[in-house]
C-alpha cells in the first residue's frame, strides 16, 4: 500500500515538472538586481538606460517582437535600440535566452561608439544623449 502512493507521489511530481517545463512566459527586461534590497537603486525607476536585456522563450517569442521591446524600452529615453548579442541559460528556465541591445543616442552609430576610446568616455561621463556624445552608458544597477 505505502509503495503505491510513493509511486503516485513520484509521478504526480514527474508529471507536474513535465507540464510547467513546456509553460511559456512572455519576454520581459531583466534586471539582476530586481529583487536585491542591497541595492542602491532597489525599488527605483530607473532615469537612464544605456542597455537593455530580454529573457525570452525561443519558441513563443519572434525576432520583431524582442527588437519592438528594445525599441519601446529606448525610447523611454531618446534612443535608438541596437541588438549586440544573444546568450543562452541566463535567465529563468521557462524564459532561458537572453537577447542583448545598446540603447544608443540618436545622432551615435554603433560603429562610432566602438572607435570612441575607453579614456575619453571615463574622463567624460556624463548622463544622457544632450549631455555628451562620448558616453552614453548609466549605470542602472
Amino acid at each position: 500500500m505505502r509503495a503505491v502512493s510513493i509511486n503516485k507521489m513520484i509521478l504526480s511530481l514527474v508529471s507536474l515538472f513535465l507540464l510547467s517545463a513546456c509553460t511559456t512566459s512572455g519576454p520581459y527586461i531583466f534586471n539582476a538586481d530586481e529583487f536585491n534590497r542591497d541595492s542602491p537603486n532597489f525599488a527605483k525607476e530607473i532615469k537612464d538606460r544605456s542597455v537593455v536585456k530580454l529573457c525570452y522563450n525561443k519558441g513563443s517569442t519572434t525576432p520583431q517582437i524582442l527588437f519592438q521591446i528594445a525599441t519601446d524600452e529606448c525610447a523611454r529615453f531618446g534612443r535608438i535600440a541596437y541588438f549586440l548579442e544573444h546568450r543562452n541559460l541566463v535567465c529563468s528556465i521557462s524564459s532561458p535566452a537572453q537577447a542583448v541591445f545598446e540603447c544608443l543616442c540618436p545622432d551615435t552609430t554603433i560603429q562610432s561608439r566602438s572607435k570612441e576610446s575607453h579614456s575619453l568616455r571615463q574622463k567624460n561621463r556624463k548622463k544622457g544623449c544632450s549631455a555628451s556624445k562620448l558616453d552614453n552608458r548609466v549605470e542602472t544597477k
